[in-house]
C-alpha cells in the first residue's frame, strides 16, 4: 500500500493506521470516505483493495485515481487492459494508460509503453520510440528496461550495435539481480566484448547466475571450474555444475559430466 499522510485528510491517515493494523474492513470503509472526497491516493487504495478481492467496482475507482493524475494508478489500469482483468482486453487503452503514467516518469510504465512500440501493440509499430521510452526507463533505474536497452545494443536493434553500451547497461541490471543480464554480462566479459577478456570478471558473474538457477551460467561456470580459467580448478564443483544444468536439459552439461566422470575415474 502507498505511504501516504496528508494533515487535511484525518480519514485517510487514520485509515492508514488500521491497515497496517490488519483491520482491513475498517481501513476500507475510511478509505472510501477519502476517495469520495477526491483524494487520489485513497482512490487507488480503494480500487486496489476490492481488486485484491475479485470485485469488478475496483475499475471504477481505479479509474477514478488516473482521472485524477495518479501516475501508479494510470500504470494500474494500463496493466489491466492489457491482460484484461477485469476489464475488457484493449491494447488501444492499456498503451494509453502506460502513456499516461509514461510522461510522469513512472519507470515501470515507460518500459511497458516501450514495448508495446516494440510490437506494436495498440499502435503503431516503432523501434525509435520503444527505445526512447525504454531508455527513459532505464535511466529512472527499471532494471527490466536496464536489461532491454542492454539487449538493442548487444543487438544493434533499432540503434548500431555497440558493446559498450551494452555492457554498461547489463551491468546495471545485473547488480540489480536481473538473471539474464548477469548471463549476458559473464558472457560479455569472457568474449572480450565491450570491455578486455576477463574470465574471473565472467566466472563472478556465472556464479550470480547460476545462483538464480540459470542453466547455461552454470554450464559455463563448470567449464571455467574444469579448466581452471580465471578461477582455480575444481573438478567436484564443476560436476556439480554440470549435473545442475544437465537436469535442466542443457545436453553439453550432460556431455561435459560423463567427460569429467571419466577423467576422475568415478
Amino acid at each position: 500500500m502507498t505511504d501516504y499522510r496528508c494533515r487535511d485528510d484525518p480519514s485517510f491517515s487514520e485509515a492508514v493506521r488500521l491497515y497496517r493494523e490488519g483491520d482491513i474492513d475498517t481501513a476500507l470503509m475510511l478509505f472510501r470516505k477519502s476517495a469520495e472526497n477526491g483524494n487520489p491516493i485513497a482512490q487507488f487504495t480503494v480500487g486496489t483493495i476490492l481488486r485484491s478481492r475479485g470485485d469488478r467496482t475496483a475499475l471504477r475507482w481505479l479509474s477514478m485515481s488516473a482521472e485524477n493524475g495518479y501516475a501508479e494508478a494510470q500504470y494500474t489500469l494500463g496493466n489491466l487492459y492489457y491482460t484484461g482483468e477485469i476489464a475488457k482486453q484493449s491494447m488501444e487503452q492499456a498503451r494509453s494508460f502506460y502513456r499516461d503514467a509514461a510522461v510522469q516518469e513512472h519507470a515501470k510504465a515507460q518500459n511497458q509503453l516501450g514495448l508495446m512500440y516494440l510490437n506494436g501493440e495498440g499502435g503503431e509499430q516503432s523501434d525509435s520510440d520503444a527505445f526512447e521510452w525504454m531508455l527513459r526507463s532505464a535511466e529512472n533505474g527499471y532494471a527490466g528496461a536496464q536489461y532491454n536497452i542492454a539487449a538493442m545494443y548487444e543487438e544493434g536493434q533499432s540503434v548500431p550495435v555497440s558493446y559498450e553500451d551494452a555492457l554498461l547497461w547489463y551491468t546495471r541490471a545485473a547488480e540489480q539481480g536481473v538473471t539474464d543480464a548477469q548471463y549476458r554480462l559473464a558472457l560479455l566479459h569472457y568474449t572480450g566484448k565491450g570491455t578486455p577478456k576477463d574470465s574471473a570478471e565472467a566466472a563472478h558473474w556465472y556464479a550470480k547466475a547460476a545462483e538464480n538457477d540459470h542453466p547455461d551460467a552454470m554450464y559455463n561456470l563448470g567449464l571455467l571450474l574444469m579448466e581452471g580459467d580465471g578461477v582455480e580448478q575444481d573438478y567436484k564443483q564443476a560436476m556439480e555444475l554440470f549435473g545442475r544444468a544437465a537436469e535442466m536439459g542443457v545436453t553439453d552439461a550432460a556431455d561435459a559430466l560423463k567427460l569429467v566422470r571419466k577423467q576422475l575415474g568415478v
